[in-house]
């Protein structure tokens, strides 16, 4: 993987921080009485600019911009920027608990001719919680339009805005009497110094990227990539083409859309991809639409890149792709590939095979999957499968004939039968410890719970490695056949496909290609 552009957040952060800790000991110096000696006319509240003054104030109040930040935390989560997520929840996290350590530290008072029955006056004045919240605000929002590829002239708007907020606040600060004029200013150099400070942390820029000569020389040998979509799971269609053209054009890649529906999930979309000669397919949906994309895939020697959109993303999670967008298009576009293993399943008697790269089971998982309400994946994301679960807990459990490699049957009373390709589910939980994605082996699982107190040793056994329940019974092998004696659920890679009577799977050894980390 490349390394990163920093851009001016370090420099920002170096130069906020340092100016606060200067202007903070000229404060105790006593060398700023001089300044602090600028005031406004007296406040009235007679004086209608007074008035518009102190409405501001509530207009602008902290409580009111950290709420409206935490809601931008909400908007980016859901829009796959995790790492924005995380800086501007740390901004807020460090711009008010930093604010509050110092204004305890300092107890400065306030003006004395500040209006008494001013409700966004009180407490102690050094720094301004106004000016700390306002500038953590302004260079959040840039940061936000900068990392959904905002046009320039939008970001440069609000910049502009932005810096003109800055000014209002701090005038109406100084017009109250609210807080001296060193106040104003070290609120604004500790809003910058904790905004930037998280920025950077999360490695979230603050200035629209601008043409390398890296770039420069990728244009001149382009490259074609097709990027398969399921528009379902993209909640801001604009946003995440801008961003994908953006990062596809700064490497010297020409990208092409592909929309699945309801009745493909993606496989002529990815086969219209590799007749048309592209050198790379990008795939953004859930677990089923990439499981579509990279069956189609096999063999084809066609790299595929994971831009992870659903709620599980079990294979990106077990390739150490991340889940935030743009380091997911960073992996994507200067990874490295990797071949890895597929399964490649017969259901009953199927005349076509289906593939999958992490799980297919029978039984609870499948309920459970055929269960969770999709609303509510959108709403609470992978808690939905822990409501869905305690509706399957009363599934009844299946007479099950397992055969691994042509070996002596297994016959159980089974709860759930899985076979994988890889070990870890969500919250790093390793169900198949031994699974790895290029190793020419398949995992089998298989419960054999008989009440409610086996299903606990269970779950407990699998959360809790280290004695392994009796009702748990592993394999690896090449392929395994499973037969039921009466039809029952099944899932692949998360998505509940029916029911059946018989499963054949056998291990399809490196044959896709994918694109990882440099270093996992």
């Amino acid at each position: 993987m490349r390394s990163r552009r920093l851009g001016v957040g370090p420099l920002a952060t170096v130069t906020f921080g340092v100016g606060f800790g200067v202007w903070t000991a000229l404060l105790y110096g006593g060398a700023l009485t001089g300044l602090d000696a600028v005031v406004a006319p007296l406040p009235h509240w007679q004086n209608p600019v007074v008035q518009v003054a102190a409405a501001l104030a509530i207009v602008f109040h902290p409580f009111v911009l950290y709420a409206g930040l935490l809601g931008v935390a909400v908007w980016a989560y859901r829009r796959r920027l995790r790492n924005l997520t995380v800086g501007v929840v740390l901004a807020v996290g460090l711009g008010w608990g930093g604010y509050e350590l110092v204004k305890f530290l300092v107890q400065r008072p306030r003006p004395t001719d500040t209006l008494s029955d001013l409700i966004t006056s009180s407490g102690w004045s050094y720094p301004s919680g106004h000016m700390v919240a306002t500038i953590t605000a302004a260079l959040v929002v840039v940061s936000v339009t900068t990392t959904t590829r905002q046009p320039r002239g939008v970001i440069e708007f609000l910049r502009y805005l932005g810096v003109a907020l800055v000014l209002l606040v701090a005038l109406d600060r100084w017009l109250l009497h609210a807080h001296f004029l060193s106040d104003i200013v070290g609120g604004f150099m500790l809003g910058g110094f904790t905004a930037s400070l998280a920025l950077t942390i999360t490695r979230v820029h603050m200035q629209p990227a601008r043409p390398t000569k890296a770039a420069a020389a990728a244009s001149d040998k382009p490259k074609r990539c097709a990027i398969v979509v399921n528009p379902t799971k993209i909640p801001d269609w604009a946003a995440f083409r801008r961003h994908v053209e953006f990062a596809c054009s700064e490497s010297g890649w020409t990208p092409m859309f592909l929309e699945t529906s309801v009745d493909d999930p993606g496989r002529s979309m990815t086969r219209s991809a590799v007749e048309a000669g592209v050198d790379l397919v990008m795939v953004a949906g859930g677990d089923g639409t990439v499981r579509v994309v990279c069956s189609e895939l096999s063999g084809t020697g066609v790299p595929v890149g994971l831009l992870p959109s659903g709620t599980g993303n079990l294979l990106a999670r077990n390739l150490g792709v991340p889940l935030d967008e743009s380091e997911a298009l960073d992996v994507v576009l200067h990874g490295r590939v990797d071949s890895i293993d597929l399964v490649e399943l017969t259901i009953d008697d199927a005349d076509h095979p289906e593939h999958i790269a992490v799980m297919a089971g029978m039984g609870l998982d499948a309920r459970i999957m055929s269960g969770t309400d999709d609303g509510l994946k959108k709403i609470i994301g992978p808690a939905a499968y822990v409501v869905a679960a305690g509706d399957a807990a009363n599934l009844p459990s299946f007479d099950v004939t397992v055969s691994l490699d042509g070996a002596e049957p297994m016959e159980r009373h089974a709860g759930l039968v899985m076979v994988g390709n890889v070990g870890s589910l969500q919250g790093n939980l390793q169900l198949l410890p031994d699974a790895r994605f290029d190793d020419g082996k398949l995992d089998l699982f298989v419960a054999s719970p008989a009440s409610v107190a086996d299903w606990l040793r269970i779950t407990t056994s699998v959360l809790l490695p280290g004695k392994e329940a009796s009702e748990i019974d592993r394999g690896q092998g090449s392929e395994v056949l499973i037969e039921t004696s009466e039809p029952v659920e099944y899932q692949l890679d998360g998505d509940a496909a029916g029911e059946c009577r018989k499963l054949h799977a056998r291990i399809v050894p490196k044959t896709l290609n994918v694109m990882v980390p440099e270093k996992r």
